[in-house]
C-alpha cells in the first residue's frame, strides 16, 4: 500500500487518527488567490464561501528521471498522473513485487479519478499549450501511463463514478481477477486541489460545508469538505500470493456495484437501492452480517445522504444483528477525498487490521434525529476502540457517487501470525498483499 492524505505517512498519520485529531485546515497557500474567491454569500458570481480543506503538501516535487520522463513532459503533466506514479511504485516496492517482474505481464491498472483541476490552469493560459498537453491531462493516461512505464499488458482504465470511483475501480480490478484478464492489479485513487473551480461548484450546490467539517450522523451537519490526495493498493490472487510466501494483511472477501436508478434528483441518494446493494453482497457471498466487526461508511455529513445511507446500513446489516454495528467515516477526520475518498477508507481499514484498533468518527455529538440509532441497531465508534488481538477480523466500506454509482466491498484480516520464512530487507511498515 501507499498513500498521501491530510496528516502525513505512516506511524505518524495512524497515531494522528487514533488520538481523533482534526485533519483539516486549508487550502494550501500558493495554490490560487484565496481571497479573490472568497465570498460568504453563497450567490455570489464566481466564488465560494470556504477554501476548508484536507491539504496535502509538496504534491508537486517528482523525480521525472527515475520515471523516464523530460522536464518540459513533467511541466504539463496534471500532479495527479505524477502523484500515481510515485504511489504506485511505493506500493509494488512496499509489496516486495520488482517492476522487472511485471515487465510484458498481465498486470492491470484501474484508476479512480474524476477531476482535471491542472487543465483548468492551462485553460487560462492557452499560449502554454504545447504537445504534451494531450498526454499530460487525459484522463486514459493517468492509468496507461502506469502501465507503460512498467511495460504491463493487462486491463488498463481509468473510472469516474465520482465519489465512488476508487471503490468501483478496485471492484473491476477485482473482477478482471476473477475472469483471468490479469493476474495483478494495481489499483488506485486521486484528487488533488489546484483550481477553485471544485470549491465554487459545490458552494453553488451548497454541498459544502460553512463550518468547514463533515460533522458525519451528528444533529449540525451541514454538508461536506473537501479534500485531497491519493492511494494505491496491490492486489493478488490469495492462492498465488500463499504460494509466493507473501505477508498477507487483508483478503477480499467480496464485492458489489449498483446504481440508485431514477430517484427525487440526480444527486438525491436512494436508500433503497444501497440496501439493496448490501443485501446482495452479503447474501451472495455467504457473509453473515453477524461477522463484520467494523462498517466503514461512505459519511459525508450532509443532511441527505447520512440518514439514508444509516437507514440502508440498518435495514441490510444491523437489524440481522445481535450487537449493534460499530460504524465510522475517515471523512470525519481528514475531509471527503471525492473520487479518493474510498481509498482514504480502504487506508483506515488496512491500518485498523495492522493495528487492532478502530479509530474515533469525530465531530459525532447530538445524533441526528432523522437517524433511529437504536432501531437500525447501529452504533457510531467515537473513541480509539480495540479490536480482538487474534481473531480474523471483518470490515465492510461503503462508497457513493453522487450520480448514485455505489460500491460495497468486505476485506478480512487473517489472525495474527508470525511471519514466514521468506524475508526481505527489513522494514518499518509491513507489506501486505490483498
Amino acid at each position: 500500500m501507499s498513500y498521501r492524505l491530510p496528516g502525513g505517512l505512516g506511524r505518524a498519520f495512524w497515531e494522528k487518527l487514533v488520538a481523533g485529531e482534526d485533519l483539516v485546515t486549508e487550502v494550501e497557500e500558493g495554490r490560487w488567490a484565496k481571497e479573490k474567491f472568497l465570498h460568504p454569500r453563497k450567490s455570489e458570481p464566481a466564488s465560494s464561501y470556504t477554501f476548508a480543506s484536507g491539504s496535502v503538501r509538496d504534491v508537486l516535487k517528482f523525480d521525472a528521471a527515475f520515471f523516464g520522463i523530460s522536464p518540459r513532459e513533467a511541466a504539463q503533466m496534471d500532479p495527479q498522473q505524477r502523484l500515481l506514479m510515485q504511489l504506485s511504485w511505493e506500493a509494488l516496492e512496499d509489496a516486495g513485487l520488482k517492476a522487472s517482474q511485471l515487465k510484458g505481464s498481465k498486470c492491470g491498472v484501474f484508476i479512480g479519478l474524476s477531476s482535471f483541476d491542472y487543465v483548468h490552469r492551462l485553460a487560462d493560459d492557452l499560449g502554454a499549450v504545447d504537445s504534451k498537453t494531450p498526454t499530460g491531462n487525459a484522463g486514459s493516461i493517468a492509468a496507461n501511463r502506469i502501465s507503460y512505464f512498467l511495460d504491463a499488458r493487462g486491463p488498463s482504465m481509468p473510472i469516474d463514478t465520482a465519489c465512488s470511483s476508487s471503490l468501483v475501480a478496485f471492484h473491476q480490478a477485482w473482477n478482471s481477477m476473477q475472469i483471468g484478464d490479469c493476474d495483478t492489479a494495481i489499483v488506485g485513487g486521486v484528487s488533488l486541489h489546484f483550481h477553485p473551480l471544485g470549491f465554487i461548484t459545490f458552494t453553488k450546490t451548497g454541498m459544502l460545508s460553512r463550518e468547514g467539517r463533515c460533522r458525519t450522523f451528528d444533529a449540525s451537519a451541514d454538508g461536506y469538505v473537501r479534500s485531497e490526495g491519493g492511494g494505491v493498493v496491490i492486489l493478488k490472487p490469495l492462492d498465488q500470493a500463499l504460494k509466493d510466501g507473501d505477508r498477507i494483511l487483508a483478503v477480499v472477501e467480496a464485492s458489489g456495484i449498483n446504481c440508485d436508478g431514477k430517484t427525487n434528483g440526480i444527486t438525491v441518494p436512494s436508500g433503497e437501492a444501497q440496501a439493496d446493494l448490501l443485501a446482495e453482497v452479503y447474501s451472495k457471498f455467504g457473509i453473515d452480517p453477524e461477522q463484520l466487526d467494523f462498517l466503514e461508511a461512505h459519511g459525508t455529513g450532509t443532511a441527505i445522504g447520512d440518514p439514508i445511507e444509516t437507514w440502508a446500513i440498518g435495514k441490510a446489516l444491523g437489524k440481522r444483528r445481535q450487537r449493534p454495528l460499530p460504524i465510522g467515516s475517515i471523512k470525519s477526520n481528514l475531509g471527503h477525498l471525492e473520487a479518493a475518498s474510498g481509498m482514504a477508507g480502504l487506508m483506515k481499514v488496512l491500518l485498523m487490521f495492522r493495528h487492532r484498533v478502530i479509530p474515533p468518527n469525530l465531530h459525532f455529538h447530538e445524533p441526528n434525529p432523522r437517524i433511529d440509532f437504536n432501531d437500525l441497531n447501529l452504533r457510531v465508534v467515537t473513541e480509539a476502540t480495540p479490536l480482538p488481538a487474534e481473531d480474523k477480523l471483518c470490515v465492510g466500506i461503503n462508497s457513493f457517487g453522487f450520480g448514485g454509482a455505489n460500491a460495497h466491498i468486505i476485506l478480512s484480516a487473517p489472525p495474527q501470525h508470525k511471519a514466514p520464512a521468506k524475508t526481505a530487507t527489513p522494514r518499518t511498515e509491513l507489506p501486505f498483499i490483498l
